[in-house]
């Protein structure tokens, strides 16, 4: 009733909208993922903890309860028993060189200005576990840039997923419903305007077009519709957005991309806390990014070409880079662990990965490619303070891929799939290579 005349044009939806509600209810505990995803390797090595090695002709399986983590990995020791560090896996069905781009997520081969052949691992969850935000990318720039394709994932074939770049327009977009006031308030109602005057427009379009016109319209207002849908379902969710959206600092407009990079985590861990969200992508950085907020001057290309800077060798900055990352992805971990749910902690359903996107090195073979993940996903995913190295690409045990892994996620997930991404036939026949990785598939 307090919609006044443009109730009965929204009735309809608003009807169907009710409804959903209604009889499809959150009836489980949500599931949710977050990738973190860098640039220039994850180098192996500088990972494993201390006695632990990786790069042999047989499985290492060791818990990390006796071994002192790598350094630049404190601020994970709270969680070391949700932890593990992976190793051995390789991807050589992808790309090589800077960068892997859709095929760290995809377990296939991509190039940088290609469309993506298939889904990427966070697209594919995404569409299992819906939310608000099926997606929400959230990507480190210099704060000029808005939304950005940085050809990392993928919703299906041809169908790159966009990510955020300005802190301030991605909380425009998340929490832009609950903002007290100025421009980030004026902007969400402006575009609410927007959406409801051409969704309008093109329902009186409809009536003036034959049948095969307005078939094609329809996918126009579906598009508009579902975009009202969800500023719908923003404004039912007004006190628990209040209670836990991020607070916007000087972070969000400071000249330090370092710092656009926390806000993004801080949005990023709002919106799981939330529930607006089950599937986020942060894409740390690409070749162009600085750390200049950390006192590095070079930009990554250059690190990762052996640039110093100041009195920081270029192996000192990658390990100050990789611990700043860390001390991102325990502060998401710890506010997770603070909130309950059902007889634990939203961090007991959630997991998180941290990748490269182009393994382990700045220029990648593939043929390692290091992971570590936080999170075991109430016991679904065995990730419960372990070291786990496969063979080494090259030995005659090795046959596990990224693929292996992200088939494996599928499964964590409840959406199993036979085999995620392509084989990699230099090592194998396809059939040897199927399915997920069974040393870490709970039996929940």
């Amino acid at each position: 009733m307090s919609l006044g005349a443009s109730g009965l044009a929204l009735a309809p939806f608003l009807s169907r909208y009710a409804h959903s509600e209604e009889v499809s209810p959150q009836a489980q505990t949500p599931k949710r993922f977050l990738f973190v995803v860098k640039s220039s390797g994850l180098q192996a090595g500088f990972i494993n903890p201390e006695g632990l090695q990786h790069g042999g002709d047989s499985i290492v399986d060791q818990p990390l309860a006796d071994h002192k983590l790598a350094e630049g990995m404190e601020s994970l020791e709270p969680f070391r028993k949700r932890l593990t560090i992976l190793q051995g896996l390789s991807g050589r069905m992808c790309n090589p060189g800077h960068s892997s781009h859709y095929g760290a997520l995809g377990a296939y081969k991509a190039g940088a200005h290609s469309q993506p052949a298939d889904a990427t691992i966070d697209g594919y969850l995404a569409q299992q576990l819906p939310s608000v935000f099926n997606h929400v990318g959230l990507k480190m720039g210099d704060g000029s840039q808005g939304t950005a394709y940085p050809s990392i994932s993928a919703l299906g074939k041809n169908r790159q997923l966009p990510f955020q770049c300005n802190p301030e327009l991605a909380f425009q977009n998340l929490f832009g419903s609950i903002a007290a006031g100025g421009d980030i308030r004026k902007n969400y109602l402006r575009t609410g305007n927007v959406l409801d005057t051409m969704s309008e427009d093109i329902r009186k379009l409809q009536k003036q077009l034959p049948q095969q016109g307005r078939e094609k319209l329809d996918h126009y207002l579906g598009g508009f519709e579902a975009l009202r849908d969800r500023r719908l379902k923003l404004i039912g969710m007004q006190d628990v957005l209040k209670r836990h959206a991020p607070e916007v600092s000087d972070k969000y407009t400071s000249k330090f991309s370092t710092d656009h990079l926390e806000a993004h985590f801080d949005m990023a861990t709002s919106a799981l806390i939330t529930g607006i969200t089950n599937v986020i992508t942060i894409h740390t950085c690409d070749l162009h990014s600085s750390y200049q907020g950390l006192g590095i001057t070079p930009k990554v290309h250059s690190v990762g070409h052996g640039a110093s800077s100041g009195s920081m060798s270029s192996q000192e900055c990658r390990n100050l880079i990789r611990k700043f990352h860390f001390n991102l992805i325990s502060e998401v971990a710890r506010k997770l662990e603070a909130i309950p749910e059902d007889d634990g902690t939203m961090l007991d359903n959630t997991v998180i990965v941290y990748v490269s996107d182009n393994s382990d090195k700045h220029h990648s073979t593939a043929t390692e490619w290091p992971m570590v993940v936080l999170g075991n996903m109430a016991g679904r995913l065995k990730s419960q303070g372990r070291y786990l190295a496969y063979p080494s690409y090259g030995k005659a045990n090795h046959h596990h891929t990224i693929g292996n892994w992200l088939t494996t996620l599928c499964h964590v997930a409840g959406a199993p799939v036979d085999h995620f991404g392509q084989p990699d036939f230099a090592i194998g026949k396809e059939n040897d290579q199927r399915g997920p990785l069974s040393e870490l598939l709970g039996s929940v």
